[in-house]
């Protein structure tokens, strides 16, 4: 009799900490905290303006994705912006950590405010003026991109700006 008893508790509990959750994303569940893959990183603060102008590469390079959901959803707080006096005002009113522009508004923004990171958008220009923006910033966004690929180009730039911002400060 208790052998048969010590065999069914054990049995029982052997049960229930079986995983029975089938290999399709169930095992990410958690009654308490939902899914673990939708909660963006923590840590992450970084400010960035999107200035979309028309006459630019930028609309076209960012056409793909849904830019507010995938920054914010990366834990940024990116603001977008179309109108030139709505960019300058931000601009000059707000402190960001990145700009995202096309490449004749980066020189303009580069000219004005050296502690703010740049992103060139450069889609349609010439072989020379191409190079020429990837001397002179760290990270230039060449083709029109995806979510991944605008959250990784995205960290790419601010870790590049971040690194050449520090060195300007110690030397």
């Amino acid at each position: 009799m208790r052998k048969q008893l010590c065999t069914t508790v054990l049995l029982l509990c052997g049960l229930g900490s079986a995983n029975l959750s089938s290999p399709c994303g169930d095992k990410f569940l958690s009654v308490s905290r939902g899914t673990r893959l939708q909660q963006a990183p923590r840590g992450r603060q970084e400010s960035i303006l999107i200035y979309a102008n028309s006459a630019s590469d930028v609309p076209a390079a960012l056409a793909r994705v849904s830019v507010d959901n995938t920054l914010r959803g990366a834990g940024y707080r990116p603001k977008a912006v179309s109108a030139a006096a709505e960019f300058e005002r931000e601009l000059s009113q707000a402190k960001w950590d990145l700009v995202v522009v096309g490449l004749a508004d980066a020189e303009a923004v580069s000219k004005r405010n050296e502690k703010v990171g740049i992103l060139p958008v450069v889609l349609k220009t010439a072989s020379a003026d191409l190079k020429r923006a990837q001397k002179q910033y760290p990270v230039v966004l060449t083709k029109p991109t995806t979510s991944d690929g605008l959250v990784r180009i995205i960290y790419e730039s601010l870790s590049s700006w971040s690194r050449i911002l520090k060195t300007a400060k110690t030397g």
